[in-house]
């Protein structure tokens, strides 16, 4: 096991105990990834699963993508909830707390306002982040 895949253990482990731990279940289907599930306040019967991969953890940003639990499939645009910056119809989030938003703004990287910080329990931070934004934002699945 290596070392990613042992902070990543531990933080799960963390994340799973914390006072907010009710907003989301957490599954770990393979060692450097994380299915989380949650629901939106605002829509009770609305279950979304964010998939969060990471290359190292914590160093580098996850990558993340909206699964259909039914299917299991990754590249379904329902899966996806609308979310500013979310973009179902390529499959992203353009924001600066995923790889894919990094990718598409590199320049984040140097900015302090939007450089990831890897300290502490990174996981924790995106699912905070996440559950935060579907209570500030949340506008539906996408169609």
């Amino acid at each position: 096991m290596t070392l990613s895949e042992m902070n990543l253990r531990d933080d799960i482990a963390e994340a799973a105990t914390t006072e907010d731990a009710s907003r989301w279940s957490l599954a770990h289907p393979s060692p450097m990834e994380v299915w989380a599930s949650f629901t939106p306040t605002q829509a009770p019967n609305e279950t979304f699963q964010a998939r969060l991969v990471w290359d190292r953890y914590p160093a580098d940003l996850p990558s993340l993508k909206f699964r259909d639990p039914a299917t299991g499939r990754l590249d379904l645009p329902r899966a996806w909830p609308q979310l500013p910056g979310f973009r179902p119809g390529s499959l992203d989030a353009c924001v600066s707390w995923t790889a894919e938003g990094a990718r598409l703004h590199p320049e984040w990287a140097t900015d302090p306002r939007f450089r990831w910080d890897p300290s502490g329990n990174a996981l924790l931070k995106v699912l905070r982040i996440l559950v935060s934004s579907f209570d500030a934002s949340f506008q539906g699945r996408h169609p």
